[in-house]
């Protein structure tokens, strides 16, 4: 091959390579366009609006890794680099200095009296702090010591035990246990069970209201299993009008957050797992407070998650006379002011 014909297809191998490069760069101005022209389009695909993205762009920057420069100017929209994206997402909207920013009990006594008159008002249960639950977060089979995280009927799970106030906030989150771990074992094991009793020690009146997974404590009010008298039965009634907070927080969740429903099971690590519905919590607690409207769950999908959960459901009653002398006394309370 003569040298002249060598240098003709080097040059027009160099042509082949800018036009390829013109065209990616043009497909990339392209894709980059704005598609979406309306706030409704923003919390449909996204769950935010526009002014929402802008702020926790910002409010992120510091816990993400500095962007990889480029010169090529070519898109990199490989599924590694989506998929490092996206852990790079969840690891910072997951950061323990991010996360008590939107995720937390109220401090003082003037935050929990706010919290506790907001239950009061649509409740009717005086001192209640909150409401406790705890929620399967399904994932594949991990590797490792996979017993913990073995909820029953083939599922693997992380356990998400979550505090909520009146209005769908949520004002604690645990996600560091397995699924086969049981929901009172956890509560009985946290911080939380130890700052309350701390809080009751010193004189203040608050209360979790919790179900018969929950043991009774003078701070974590459950239902009788068995009520026999007017009074423990209207106890009862209104307890789980109230308790249910925590469940319907828990169904917004799945709404806005489709991945954490029992039957969409993630294919990531245990760790990984804990993260993304932590991550998924805080931005729960952004879109709630500022008002975004609640994305409907299609029947299909909510009827697969019913059939899961049936499955999956665990029921267990504690009722320990010591410990329930509490509850009688705030049953007391609430028949003689009905």
């Amino acid at each position: 091959m003569s040298a002249s014909v060598l240098v003709k297809l080097l040059l027009l191998e160099e042509a082949r390579r800018i036009d390829m490069l013109r065209r990616r760069r043009k497909r990339f101005k392209i894709r980059s366009l704005r598609q979406l022209s309306t706030d409704k389009d923003y919390i449909r695909i996204y769950r935010l609006n526009f002014e929402l993205i802008k702020d926790l762009e910002h409010d992120l920057a510091q816990y993400l890794p500095p962007e990889p420069s480029r010169s090529d100017g070519v898109d990199n929209r490989t599924k590694p680099s989506a998929s490092r994206a996206i852990r790079a997402v969840v690891n910072a909207l997951a950061h323990p200095g991010f996360v008590k920013k939107h995720i937390r009990l109220p401090h003082n006594v003037n935050e929990r009296s706010y919290v506790k008159e907001r239950f009061f008002k649509k409740f009717h249960i005086p001192d209640i702090l909150g409401c406790i639950d705890s929620f399967f977060v399904t994932m594949v089979r991990p590797k490792e010591d996979d017993e913990q995280f073995n909820c029953g009927e083939g599922y693997h799970s992380r356990k998400l035990t979550i505090i909520t106030d009146s209005d769908l906030n949520i004002l604690y989150v645990d996600v560091k246990h397995g699924g086969a771990t049981q929901a009172n074992f956890i509560f009985e094991n946290s911080t939380i069970r130890t700052h309350l009793e701390k809080l009751t020690n010193e004189g203040e009146t608050l209360y979790l209201l919790g179900d018969s997974k929950y043991t009774q404590r003078p701070y974590v009010m459950t239902p009788y299993s068995n009520p026999k008298t007017d009074a423990q039965k209207h106890y009862n009634k209104l307890h789980n009008t109230a308790k249910n907070t925590a469940e319907k927080t828990y169904k917004v969740l799945k709404a806005r957050f489709k991945s954490l429903l029992v039957h969409r099971v993630f294919h990531y690590d245990p760790d990984m797992v804990a993260k993304i519905a932590t991550a998924c919590c805080v931005l729960h607690n952004i879109c709630n407070r500022s008002g975004l409207p609640v994305p409907s769950l299609e029947e299909d999908l909510r009827k697969r998650e019913i059939g899961v959960l049936n499955k999956l459901k665990q029921n267990r009653s504690n009722d320990l006379d010591e410990e329930c002398r509490f509850r009688d006394e705030l049953v007391d309370r609430l028949w003689c002011e009905r």
